[in-house]
């Protein structure tokens, strides 16, 4: 199926061809109305496809071409679609300019009707073939303030790159600094800025610097440079025939904007790094978080957590990708959240405080304030709940006390037990973790005389005693259980969410 464009390129090919025969009928001079309604087509016609891609574009600028048999209407039709992209405001529609130019004019399939319009369209295709949109940002080697080189655009960077040339001189560049100043100072995207002095005068160079372009950022990185020999070919690779010059190019070293002001810039980045709606903990991310840990979850280790949970954050945020970074991170968290032992609980306290709480410039949008963050001080709540080294309480609770001797009912205060290592277990009814759990914990205390147990039936405790299982929920996480807690002969706590 062919579409809009296209439909009226055919409807533009019929009139190529009347003005061709208008030609062909009379003395060589065509139709002024004619040419006039081809001109009208044409112009109605660009205007249709600029939604298209600009591989389509090109496509069907070379066809409406490619139908005038007549070189005159061809060499007329090729001029007006040129022009036309040429100056079209649209960001991007230099390149099927350029496209067109080389196809018809340097070819020589086409004539501009004069040498000095040939040569400056040339000059403008030498000078911006390199740094089209989707083309790869052509790399340079420039001196920096300290008299050292740097390279401009490493493919190693992985951060999104603001590549600004400006000049002292100019009134224009003057006000776009100040504001690229204000816009990345205040809104703080992570991005590089290369910025680039065009001029050779050190000393204006500084001043414009400290007076326009300082400034301090926790996350824009800002590099100002300059080439006064011109060795790096800046010029003719990024079109610097004029300034102020400004390139948006993405961490994979793509063009994604040129000829940008700060107003067009400011826009795009919204766009790269606005809060996208995501969601969390789906069966997917759960899988992959199976593969990453392995299938004995008794082999894993807080450090392991923390690891990942850092991996992400240096793979993701620290390149410039805060979409990833908040997918990964808060499905991480959803994860854990659903893990029980040791390794999973501390190390998602980890994650919390580091890349969700620590991180409250990305984690901004009223989505993640519910779904992540919230969900973060909930379990940062529970996870504050009887910490390794705080003593228990001397409330004393109702439970069955284990050791070598055997089981024995008793109301003990949590903080006396009695052993020299104690492990303290809550657990439900009918909860076949927490039967194997109490099977291995009496196994334990029947083979080591240091070692005691108090097992605590949560169920019957809320159903007798309400009161005191509201004020052990204050105390402990007993939003899963089992829980245990290994606590020493002082009644500190070692280890919290201990399994068997």
């Amino acid at each position: 199926m062919r579409s809009i464009g296209q439909y009226l390129l055919s409807m533009a090919a019929v009139l190529v061809f009347s003005v061709t025969a208008a030609y062909a009928s009379s003395s060589g001079q065509p139709d002024s109305l004619k040419l006039a309604a081809l001109d009208a087509k044409l112009d109605e016609y660009i205007v249709a496809i600029s939604r298209e891609s600009l591989d389509v574009q090109k496509q069907e600028c070379d066809f409406i071409i490619e139908s005038a048999a007549d070189p005159v209407v061809r060499n007329r039709i090729a001029n007006k679609v040129y022009t036309a992209y040429l100056e079209s405001p649209l960001m991007g529609a230099e390149a099927v300019a350029i496209h067109i130019f080389d196809k018809w004019f340097l070819s020589g399939n086409a004539s501009m009707g004069s040498d000095q319009a040939f040569l400056n369209a040339r000059i403008h295709a030498d000078f911006n073939r390199q740094s089209l949109l989707g083309c790869r940002a052509p790399e340079l080697r420039m001196r920096n303030r300290d008299d050292g080189w740097e390279d401009v655009l490493p493919q190693t960077s992985g951060r999104y790159v603001v590549l600004y040339f400006y000049d002292a001189d100019c009134a224009k560049c003057k006000v776009q600094s100040i504001l690229l100043r204000n816009l990345l100072d205040v809104e703080d995207y992570p991005v590089d800025l290369y910025a680039v002095y065009t001029g050779d005068d050190r000393s204006e160079w500084e001043q414009y610097v400290s007076e326009r372009l300082e400034f301090d950022s926790g996350v824009v990185t800002v590099k100002h440079l300059w080439d006064p020999e011109i060795d790096s070919d800046y010029q003719r690779k990024y079109g610097v025939i004029q300034t102020p010059r400004m390139f948006l190019i993405a961490p994979d070293g793509m063009i994604l904007g040129r000829g940008l002001d700060v107003k067009a810039l400011s826009q795009m980045l919204e766009a790269v790094f606005s809060e996208k709606l995501l969601n969390y903990g789906g069966q997917e991310s759960e899988a992959l978080y199976d593969m990453v840990f392995g299938e004995n979850e008794h082999e894993v280790s807080k450090k392991d957590v923390e690891e990942v949970a850092d991996h992400i954050y240096a793979s993701t945020l620290e390149k410039g990708d805060t979409v990833m970074f908040r997918q990964m991170t808060g499905d991480l968290l959803y994860y854990l959240s659903a893990r029980r032992g040791e390794a999973f609980k501390e190390g998602m306290g980890y994650l919390i405080d580091n890349h969700i709480l620590g991180q409250g410039k990305v984690w901004k949008s009223q989505d993640d304030s519910l779904k992540v963050v919230g969900m973060a001080l909930i379990m940062d709540d529970l996870l504050s709940k009887a910490v390794p080294g705080s003593r228990l309480t001397d409330i004393k609770v109702p439970g069955t006390i284990l050791s070598v001797r055997g089981e024995k009912e008793a109301v003990k205060p949590l903080k006396r037990i009695g052993g020299k290592k104690n492990f303290i277990m809550f657990f439900a009814e009918g909860c076949n973790i927490c039967a194997a759990e109490k099977k291995a914990l009496q196994k334990l205390v029947s083979g080591d005389r240091r070692v005691k147990g108090f097992l605590v039936n949560v169920d019957e405790l809320m159903e007798v005693h309400p009161e005191l299982a509201s004020s052990l929920f204050d105390l402990f996480d007993l939003t899963s259980l089992p829980f245990i807690i290994e606590s020493d002969a002082k009644g500190r706590v070692v280890r919290r969410y201990v399994s068997f």
